[in-house]
């Protein structure tokens, strides 16, 4: 099953949100739970970043468009991983579920909170997906002070 996951680029600050097309596994049905699906999603994000490491460590020219884009983030970097370290696809998995309860992201499918803003919602609780579902993870940003 193919759906779009909502992805927000942070080299980008003028429409920098993008749908990103995921493949479902053939487990993953119609009905299925809120952790059955973050274990998906983290798996295919898993492999995708494994994947990128085993790439070529060839050096990619940018275009001049490129290069005011990644400026506006005020970053200029070409993708090179300099990471060694492999994620291990469990660790993930617990995080992902881990950060779910905690409230770490807010979770919307097809327009209709799952969790985040409101309260977290067990991880046990079905959703519906279907054929071009369209899915948003917020990260939430946790503010922190003193009143003086």
């Amino acid at each position: 099953m193919k759906i779009k996951v909502n992805v927000k680029s942070v080299a980008s600050r003028r429409s920098g949100v993008k749908a990103i097309d995921f493949e479902l596994p053939e487990e993953i049905e119609a009905q299925t739970t809120v952790g059955e699906f973050l274990d998906a999603v983290t798996a295919i994000c898993v492999s995708q970043y494994k994947k990128r490491q085993n790439e070529s460590e060839i050096l990619k020219v940018l275009t001049s468009e490129q290069i005011e884009e990644k400026s506006l983030s005020g970053k200029i970097g070409f993708g090179v991983n300099y990471g060694t370290k492999s994620p291990v696809l469990k660790k993930a998995q617990e995080n992902s579920r881990q950060c779910y309860l905690d409230g770490i992201f807010a979770l919307f499918v097809d327009g209709k909170e799952i969790s985040g803003l409101k309260d977290s919602l067990p991880l046990e609780t079905p959703i519906e997906l279907h054929e071009g579902s369209e899915v948003t993870f917020i990260r939430l940003t946790m503010l922190a002070g003193a009143m003086w």
